[in-house]
């Protein structure tokens, strides 16, 4: 048996040619034998992925649009960080405040303006910063007497003119801390209400990938692993997918050229990533896994006459046999295995 098993491992590793004699020549010798050793059968988890390319920066922010006319006296520098609290930009050299809220700001806020989640908003930022101390506690959704005085607080700290009341504008809800993209106007240029004076994103490391059918199906929440310029890796999580930005159209060419959707991917480690923008990656996705399988080495498999995969047994005592073997997920060198005789630790020989 052990005199078969040899001659298919060489027929496997390709030690055996065809060898032509012409002319009289002396036939080149025989390739010596392929060298063997032994590894052992492991229990592991296997994995087969699919790299794409994506794009490293930040993750997108509701756009920054301002509702106030005048001209623009001051802008952040690019790169920069807005945190709740923080000023935004001046118009006619009156700041406008960014504060924490989900809601955008559609009307004036002032004493009796009707109940709303827009008042709730303004309320619980009054608290986090500090000017409702002594005053209230929990935001009532309700703009009172004590709303009133905490914004003249506010208003006088910032250097508002101090009124009670908030104009439309001059305060912008943001979702958390804004990191400052490429400026769209200057100082000097003139306010008008609906521009967006510059790009925004968060501060939240993340990674979009154009999908396309040939890709593998990613749901929220899936392991992925980022492989950055440097050829270093870090791990990721999917974290949403949509559908291709309206801004890229339906271009024939670029980076979602035939996309179906485009995932989004969060580090688990954003510090590992840098802070570039814009950042070319490749983004490993499953395709398949399997956990807690028996795996061999790939070159620890025959090829047996009869078809399919067998493995060369080494027991205890020193004795050789083979056994034919099922095969399921390749990955990384390794391949699933079952079969009868095969158990973790088995040992099995290997051609090198």
């Amino acid at each position: 048996m052990l005199g078969s098993a040899a001659l298919v491992v060489a027929a496997a590793t390709g030690a055996v040619v065809a060898v032509t004699v012409t002319g009289g020549r002396q036939a080149p010798a025989a390739p010596r034998p392929a060298r063997l050793s032994t590894a052992t059968v492991v229990r592991t988890n296997l994995a087969t992925t699919a790299l794409t390319p994506g794009v490293l920066g930040y993750a997108a922010a509701r756009p920054l649009i301002n509702l106030l006319p005048g001209t623009y006296t001051s802008l952040p520098a690019e790169d920069s960080t807005i945190r709740p609290g923080q000023v935004l930009y001046r118009v006619d050299d009156q700041p406008v405040i960014a504060m924490r809220g989900r809601i955008p700001g559609w009307r004036d806020l002032g004493p009796g303006v009707p109940p709303g989640p827009d008042v709730r908003q303004l309320q619980a930022s009054l608290i986090a910063l500090g000017y409702a101390s002594g005053l209230f506690s929990a935001p009532s959704g309700v703009y009172d007497g004590l709303t009133d005085y905490a914004v003249q607080r506010w208003q006088a700290a910032v250097g508002l003119p101090v009124t009670g009341s908030v104009a439309l504008g001059q305060v912008v809800f943001i979702t958390g801390p804004l990191r400052v993209g490429a400026l769209t106007v200057f100082p000097g240029s003139a306010a008008v209400p609906g521009q967006r004076p510059y790009q925004v994103t968060t501060t939240r490391r993340a990674v979009t990938v154009p999908l396309n059918p040939n890709l593998p199906d990613v749901t929220a929440g899936s392991a992925v692993t980022i492989v950055l310029p440097s050829q270093s890796r870090t791990p990721g999580r999917a974290a949403a997918v949509g559908p291709v930005p309206a801004s890229a159209g339906s271009a024939a060419h670029g980076p979602y050229a035939g996309a179906t959707g485009v995932l989004t991917v969060k580090p688990d480690r954003p510090r590992a990533t840098g802070t570039g923008s814009d950042v070319p990656v490749q983004v490993s996705l499953t395709v398949q896994s399997v956990r807690h399988v028996l795996a061999v080495p790939v070159s620890a498999l025959l090829a047996l006459s009869g078809g399919g995969y067998g493995l060369e047994i080494v027991t205890a005592s020193g004795h050789h046999y083979l056994t034919g073997v099922t095969v399921g997920v390749f990955a990384g060198g390794l391949v699933q295995v079952s079969g009868a005789g095969v158990a973790s630790g088995t040992k099995v020989v290997v051609a090198q």
